[in-house]
């Protein structure tokens, strides 16, 4: 049941239509779909649930690399920041010429789609993130700033 929350702004559902509010204002939607067993079995649909692997692809490669580099972002992420890094990542498996559609994979994609990708849409990584950086000598051992390692 909808309820009014001012003069044309609803929340809840009337029929198939639901009504809520989002960051984008008050919105609706209206209820929709194939039944699952038709979508898991019919050839039609074949396409589509190959586009639904990927996509759950891009999204468990996301949350993977979000949680890696967590202790980082610490909070400089924007609320958009996940659907974002999902495009990328769809971006990364499309550019997978190894396996064939609905099979592709973020390892045999492109990653380096993913330069330059912002965590946060309002500021570049270098205005949000202070990492302390390390040099490293051609023998690959840290320069140490009081004794010299040979």
């Amino acid at each position: 049941m909808a309820r009014q929350s001012g003069i044309i702004k609803l929340k809840g559902t009337i029929g198939d239509i639901t009504f809520y509010k989002s960051k984008d204002g008050y919105l609706a939607r209206q209820k929709g779909g194939v039944e699952k067993d038709r979508f898991l079995n019919d050839p039609n649909f074949q396409r589509t649930r190959g586009n639904v692997t990927e996509f759950g692809r891009a999204g468990k490669a996301s949350k993977a690399l979000c949680t890696a580099i967590r202790p980082v972002l610490n909070k400089t992420q924007d609320s958009r920041m996940i659907s974002r890094l999902v495009r990328a990542m769809m971006r990364v498996i499309k550019a997978d010429q190894v396996s064939n559609r609905g099979l592709r994979n973020v390892l045999d994609g492109e990653l380096i789609l993913l330069q330059g990708f912002d965590f946060n849409g309002n500021a570049p990584l270098s205005a949000t993130v202070y990492a302390k950086g390390m040099c490293m000598r051609e023998s690959g051992l840290p320069k140490d700033e009081g004794r010299t390692v040979d």
